[in-house]
């Protein structure tokens, strides 16, 4: 990160709560003072409850805000997972490609990262120089159509890795301070439609199978479709379009579990990232359990909803009809760590 791009914030740090994160963190914006109100009733003062969160904001970025604030409030609302692996960090030509993939295959042994624990100075001699990128202010998009599957399977990889440990060190520091947490688990866009095709995922004759099944489905010719869904789970694996195609055939045949399940492989397996993505949040609800953090599960309120009702404005905002409900369990969590009655 370069300099400067963080500072101290003197409101941010004289706070009751804090909200940090990225556009989960921004859309609770509107409701704090219903927060506020709900959980001041009974006090002379007034909770005060700030929000820092910011768009776009990846883990890496707020961890880096929390870090140059002078103190950090004692409670901290950590509001992210729309805006991972979507900013432009990794190399993009050959060499430094080559370079950076040689280090993290030294950062994933074990054997090495043990000697490293034990004499820190010879990190210097196993890693290679790297022109590490020196993030500003502006975050810089991904540009995902330029990616090849491998290319980007191999960035998804890394991140998933930096994230397990960027985000169990935060929470274990964050502790050690005795900041209370509580963590948003963001909800899953399933109704984004048509996201990149890995194209070793696919053919000429899996496109057109596809493109048969998809028109199938759009004459309601379930019974045709089954039979052709049947025969491609043969052959296709991992395809995007053909889990979008399965959500859409198992929500016509009722079958809701299902289809939830072929939503999720489709955001997985796509070649790029638009919203949440299932992976990060499964890591996400992982470290919090296991590092015994508080959740609100904004996710499950929105699957209870999944396909009664449509669930997202946007691809990364939620209908405002489900805000209350988030809302009513972030006041009983904060009423849990306040021990407010």
């Amino acid at each position: 990160m370069a300099p400067g791009v963080f500072g101290p914030d003197e409101v941010a740090s004289n706070a009751d709560v804090l909200i940090v994160g990225d556009e989960m963190g921004v859309s609770i914006g509107p409701f704090i003072n219903d927060i506020t109100t709900q959980l001041s009733k009974k006090l002379a003062r007034p909770l005060s409850i700030y929000n820092i969160s910011t768009k776009g904001e990846s883990l890496y970025r707020t961890i880096e805000r929390v870090a140059a604030l002078k103190k950090v409030p004692k409670i901290l609302i950590l509001a992210s997972g729309y805006s991972e692996l979507q900013e432009d960090i990794y190399p993009t030509k050959k060499d430094a490609i080559k370079v950076n993939n040689q280090n993290f295959k030294f950062f994933r042994n074990l054997y090495i990262q043990s000697l490293i624990k034990l004499h820190p100075n010879l990190s210097r001699l196993i890693f290679l120089n790297e022109n590490l990128k020196q993030l500003t202010s502006e975050i810089e998009q991904i540009d995902f159509e330029n990616l090849s599957p491998e290319r980007f399977r191999s960035i998804l990889e890394k991140e998933l890795l930096l994230y397990d440990i960027r985000l169990e060190k935060f929470f274990r520091n964050l502790k050690s301070q005795g900041i209370n947490i509580l963590t948003i688990i963001p909800p899953i866009n399933m109704e984004i439609n048509d996201l990149k095709i890995c194209q070793d995922t696919t053919s000429v004759l899996f496109e057109d199978a596809l493109s048969k099944l998809e028109t199938l489905l759009s004459e309601s010719k379930t019974k045709e479709a089954h039979v052709l869904v049947q025969s491609l789970d043969k052959n296709i694996l991992a395809n995007t379009k053909f889990h979008q195609l399965k959500q859409e055939f198992f929500e016509k045949q009722g079958e809701i579990t299902k289809a939830y399940d072929q939503a999720l492989q489709k955001v997985a397996f796509a070649c790029e990232v638009k919203s949440s993505h299932p992976l990060f949040i499964k890591q996400l609800e992982k470290i919090a359990a296991h590092q015994n953090v508080d959740i609100v599960d904004f996710n499950e309120v929105l699957k209870q909803n999944y396909t009664r009702n449509p669930l997202f404005i946007s691809n990364k905002a939620p209908q405002s009809i489900y805000y209350p409900k988030l809302v009513s369990e972030l006041v009983i969590k904060l009423k849990q760590i306040t021990q407010l009655k």
